[in-house]
């Protein structure tokens, strides 16, 4: 059996992810804004551990380091140990409810805020987690259609 090739679908849903990351948002609504890209490599790495994996999230890192314009290794290290839990998460996750894949989708946003509040403390620029509960709960509420198109696109390719 020949293994399914989804490279094609996975360029396209990051290429979106990082035209929706870029969309400017005005100072009230910044704090309300997911992030994307880290969504789009956890459903990624959940749904296709065999091809996405920690390499494939480290990957999409540098590309959010180039896009952030962050020293190089920041969101490196930020996606590639989210998409580590992902990665050992994946084979029970993929049969739970929607509701307890959002609830990881929360845990792996606080999980992936925290070690950048520790880099950027390391670095001693200040950072705030005030915007932490609005930013979990729009990646959280957002997550379902991400999920959904990952699902239909894993389905159509099998």
């Amino acid at each position: 059996m020949t293994p399914v090739n989804f490279n094609g679908p996975m360029l396209a849903s990051l290429i979106l992810a990082a035209i929706l990351q870029l969309l400017p948002a005005s100072g009230d609504w910044i704090l309300w804004k997911p992030n994307v890209l880290l969504l789009a490599t956890i459903a990624w790495v959940l749904y296709v551990p065999t091809q996405y994996g920690v390499g494939f999230s480290a990957t999409v890192g540098l590309l959010a380091d180039t896009l952030f314009r962050t020293a190089l290794g920041h969101y490196v290290l930020v996606f590639g140990l989210c998409g580590a839990a992902a990665y050992m998460l994946s084979r029970w996750l993929t049969y739970f409810s929607i509701f307890h894949r959002m609830f990881l989708v929360l845990v792996l946003v606080v999980f992936a805020e925290l070690i950048q509040l520790m880099l950027f403390s390391i670095w001693d620029i200040p950072m705030t987690l005030g915007h932490l509960p609005a930013l979990a709960l729009t990646s959280m509420l957002l997550w379902p259609l991400v999920d959904m198109l990952i699902i239909k696109v894993n389905l159509s390719h099998r």
